[in-house]
């Protein structure tokens, strides 16, 4: 080339050079925007400093796209941002395109899908977590983002920004973030400064917002989910900041065990992640990583786990947190005595020293998670990409030839809404379901019109299998063999067609072309237009429904009047005693009502003998300790109309609960939350204390008098002793060598069928236990049992449960008389975390003011026979 033209050629190759340099020297520092730097001791970010920062350096710089991607709870905008390359980023809609092909192998072979690895860009979602307490999740993802964008000549960086495309969530929960920011700056600089939050730091879930990965009843999930469906990522990459100690960070591979429906794909590439980043964090001195320990992911229900059933690389570590933004220090006698001598282990390859922890120092620890995995992916960005492509095609591959080859939800159940309900829930976690035609049939069966089938020869199909099968917990803790640190870290068993009460069937042989052609895609599962039938004066609703009470409720505020019918009615469901009959309201506002809530009606001529309804006065116990189950409570009462009011320490302390409330709902709290509560000096004296026995004794009155009190699970335990209740846990004192049973799906029959508490339910239900109660009625109990686990019969239907000999034939569910008053002890969880919709009435059925029917007085053992004493159940309870 003639010397003249190099001159030119070099002079521009230097001013794109200083362009460059320019724009990243121009990217704005998180000090120049909030006055201070993420990880900065007694400063946090709240989500409006979190999202203004992240605008600047939007405005800044072209490596940068913002994005709203939804709603949270309390109506805040969900924020993310888009990094790489503005090459890139001017190509994201394309890229987004290729990505959700290989995500499902559409119209793909194994040479097309190489050559959109070879041509296409990784996208890999990092997020600032989801437990607002872990507060350096956010803060990191400022450092992370100005790293990235403020980068000059970093070829680390470089590769990066030209390989792979960056998801960047600032919180996955914003709400939470900022009450938990708020509450620790005005504590800051006093001796509340490290107090906890008095409430749940997301609205209705809290911490369980990490449990709704696949049922999405929260919108945060909700939009998380969609955002999945929209950008394909291969990895999916959550913060947490629950480090066991010592150790600084815990990462992957997880401790066993692991679900078969993971794809093999995605369950390596787990293990190469955390081993990458061990060595990654080791080279930047950044010692005291573990792996394995405590952290199982068998749940499937994790937000930050569901997605590797749609073969994404779905995981999270967990960084180490003292408090907030308050510093501390570390000596080694701080350790766990088994840590305490420094010794490198097979998965602590290289332990920490102690010393000072400072928010910083999380932040950084969080930012090098990040990098490592950013850097894992643009160096194999194209074997990533065909990797996602082959976990599709091999899943639709082998369900063309292994069974289950579908699964079919009838149209026609006891419970249609909530059939349509879990049909839905799989359309909206992103798997294809078909509406059939007249005449489909499968397993010897013909299925009525709109029956919903979900084809398993699809890339996401996993999840369904996962969902909808039995899980079978491992021989090895089974057995027995197992010591107790390998003990499940959350439920074992969530079967959802059990929990929701669906019937869903396997079919096990495979779908031929005229079956096919009898399906339809839909993209919302619908049930056919309801109707009101007959010409009766009354109105007839089906019992069996959950929508039902939607639609009673719905009657009492306009004014309507409901009873319960106490002879066989007609109903859309058939013929049924416990009906609800609604009358007061003309035909036209019964079908709008049914037309909203799904539910048909039959106008009858009213029945001889019915039980009046009144809407109940419900308060529901609101501690100062959050409780996540109250939450959960609170949210499905809300849900289905019952308008419940929150009942604090200081309500259940005033006299006279029984002029005020009809019902009184206690969650499931440990005897220490009810009673004590927060301790003097931890939190500010307003959110100190429990119910204290002034408020034990309030409710003893309240009961009395006339109340109805109803307790779950572990507060059941607490009442018998609490109230001198002539009932005997028999799992008190129980070691996990003579009982265990930390979440499963377990099956009782269902007993006293007449009694209104009971109305609705099956003869036999499936209820999730978690470290409940079991029951034995003593001398002196006036009452009924409601629901018994099956007498020499294993009791399991899904999960683990070890020595069910201890609750075989036992009572799982009471209703005694309390003075004038009624207490209604549940030894599971009729709400367990808005999933177990089919043991919803039993909450429900008890929310109402109606008059009591006699109860019988039980057989109970003699005084000199009492029943066989079982220990109490020392199961781990779910971390809060």
């Amino acid at each position: 080339m003639p010397q003249s033209g190099i001159r030119p050629l070099f002079a521009l190759v230097c001013l794109l050079t200083l362009a460059t340099s320019l724009a990243a020297a121009q990217v704005p520092t998180p000090i120049s925007v909030l006055g201070h730097n993420p990880g900065d001791d007694f400063y946090l970010a709240d989500y409006g400093d979190t999202v203004r920062y992240f605008h600047a350096l939007a405005a800044a710089s072209d490596r940068i796209k913002m994005f709203t991607v939804g709603k949270s709870t309390r109506g805040q905008d969900f924020e993310i941002a888009v990094i790489s390359s503005p090459q890139n980023l001017a190509k994201l809609d394309e890229y987004k395109k290729i990505a959700g092909r290989l995500a499902k192998a559409t119209d793909l072979d194994d040479e097309s899908a190489k050559e959109l690895a070879r041509s296409s860009k990784v996208i890999v979602h990092i997020d600032g977590g989801l437990h607002a307490s872990e507060v350096a999740g956010p803060q990191h993802t400022m450092a992370l983002a100005y790293k990235l964008l403020s980068a000059k000549n970093d070829p680390e960086v470089d590769a990066i920004l030209d390989q792979v495309i960056l998801v960047l969530w600032p919180t996955l929960n914003p709400d939470g973030q900022d009450m938990v920011v708020h509450w620790y700056r005005q504590n800051l600089g006093t001796k509340y400064e490290v107090s906890p939050l008095p409430w749940l730091y997301q609205d209705y879930v809290g911490h369980d917002n990490n449990r709704d990965g696949y049922m999405m009843n929260m919108k945060e999930e909700q939009v998380v989910v969609k955002a999945q469906l929209e950008y394909s990522p291969v990895i999916f990459y959550c913060q947490h900041q629950t480090a066991p100690p010592p150790a600084r960070i815990w990462i992957p591979p997880f401790s066993d065990p692991i679900s078969s429906n993971i794809s093999p794909y995605v369950r390596s590439w787990l293990n190469v992640i955390g081993t990458n980043m061990a060595a990654y964090l080791d080279a930047h001195k950044m010692p005291g990583a573990i792996s394995e320990s405590r952290f199982d992911n068998w749940y499937a229900g994790f937000t930050d786990w569901a997605h590797v059933f749609r073969n994404e690389i779905s995981f999270f570590t967990e960084t180490a947190l003292y408090e907030y933004a308050t510093p501390h220090f570390y000596t080694v006698d701080d350790f766990p005595k088994n840590y305490r001598d420094l010794r490198a282990l097979t998965m602590y390859t290289t332990p920490w020293e102690g010393g000072w922890w400072h928010l910083k120092d999380a932040v950084d620890y969080m930012v090098g998670g990040s990098m490592s995995v950013l850097d894992l992916a643009a160096k194999n960005r194209e074997t990533l990409l065909y990797n996602r492509y082959q976990a599709a095609r091999d899943n639709i591959q082998h369900f063309r030839k292994e069974p289950p080859f579908a699964y079919v939800i009838s149209s026609k159940q006891k419970d249609t809404p909530e059939a349509a309900l879990l049909a839905q829930k799989m359309i909206d976690n992103g798997l294809d379901v078909y509406a059939t035609k007249t005449g489909f049939h499968a397993n010897g069966v013909t299925y009525p019109t709109g029956s919903w089938v979900i084809p398993m020869d699809q890339p996401f199909s996993a999840l369904a299998k996962e969902l909808l099968e039995r899980q079978r917990y491992p021989d090895a803790l089974e057995n027995g063999t197992s010591k107790a640190v390998d003990l499940p870290y959350d439920v074992t068993g969530w079967t959802l067609s059990l929990q929701m009460g669906v019937d869903t069937d396997a079919v096990s042989d495979p779908l031929e072309a005229d079956q096919r052609a009898l399906l339809a895609k839909v993209d919302k599962a619908e049930i056919p237009e309801t109707a009101i039938d007959g010409t009766g004066t009354v109105f007839a609703v089906s019992h069996k429904v959950n929508a039902s009470f939607q639609l009673a409720n719905a009657a009492l505020r306009a004014g309507g009047t409901v009873s319960l019918a106490e002879e066989p009615v007609k109903t859309a469901n058939g013929t049924e005693t416990g009906a609800f009959i609604i009358s007061g309201l003309g035909r036209s506002n019964i079908a709008d009502l049914t037309k909203k809530y799904e539910i048909p009606a039959v106008a009858i001529t009213a029945p001889a003998h019915s039980l009046p309804l009144k809407k109940a006065r419900i308060g529901l116990y609101r501690p100062w300790s959050p409780s996540i189950d109250e939450g959960w409570t609170r949210w499905i009462l809300e849900n289905y109309g019952f308008e419940p009011k929150s009942l604090y320490n200081a309500d259940i302390r005033s006299a006279n609960l029984h002029s005020r409330y009809d019902v009184i709902v206690l969650p499931d709290l440990s005897s220490h939350q009810l009673m004590e509560g927060f301790g003097i000096g931890v939190v500010p004296g307003q959110y100190v204390g429990g119910i204290g026995q002034d408020g034990l004794n309030n409710l003893r009155e309240f009961t009395r008098e006339g109340g109805t009190l109803v307790a779950l699970n572990k507060t059941a335990a607490s009442l018998i002793p609490l109230m001198s209740l002539p009932v005997q846990n028999l799992l008190e004192g129980a070691k996990s060598d003579k009982f265990f049973c930390s979440g499963a799906l377990l099956r009782v029959n269902t007993e006293h069928a007449d009694l209104p508490v009971n109305f609705g339910l099956d003869d036999e239900l499936v209820v999730m236990f978690q470290n409940g109660p079991v029951f034995q009625p003593l001398p002196g109990f006036h009452g009924a049992v409601l629901a018994r686990y099956p007498k020499q019969t294993n009791p399991l239907e899904s999960g683990l449960l070890l020595h069910p000999e201890a609750i075989e034939g036992k009572a799982a569910a009471l209703e005694l008389v309390y003075g004038r008053g009624r207490i209604v002890l549940y030894g599971f969880k009729p709400q367990f975390r808005g999933q177990s919709h089919a043991t919803y009435k039993y909450l429900f059925n008890e929310l109402y003011s109606y008059d009591h029917p006699q109860l019988p007085v039980e057989q109970t053992p003699a005084k000199d026979d009492p029943p066989a004493h079982v220990a109490k159940n020392s199961a781990p309870e779910e971390d809060e």
